[in-house]
């Protein structure tokens, strides 16, 4: 199976032990310094950050569906 570079599809669909471990070792150590990053930033109180601004964007996304569902 051939698997384009930097293409993360095949971890989210497939069966892990269909495969190449090549794949699976990259794939995991991706997600390994993704979370190592957000355990640092949530370290320094910048996780709180992100959650205040995903939540400002929840609530406006949400008055745009009630404004929209209304017309």
């Amino acid at each position: 199976m051939r698997i384009k570079n930097n293409d993360l599809t095949h971890w989210f669909i497939r069966d892990h032990r269909t495969l190449p471990a090549s794949y699976v070792k990259s794939c995991q150590k991706f997600f390994d310094e993704i979370r190592k990053a957000l355990d640092k930033a949530q370290a320094s109180g910048f996780s709180h950050e992100l959650q205040a601004s995903s939540s400002k964007r929840q609530a406006t996304s949400s008055k745009l569906d009630s404004k929209l569902n209304k017309g």
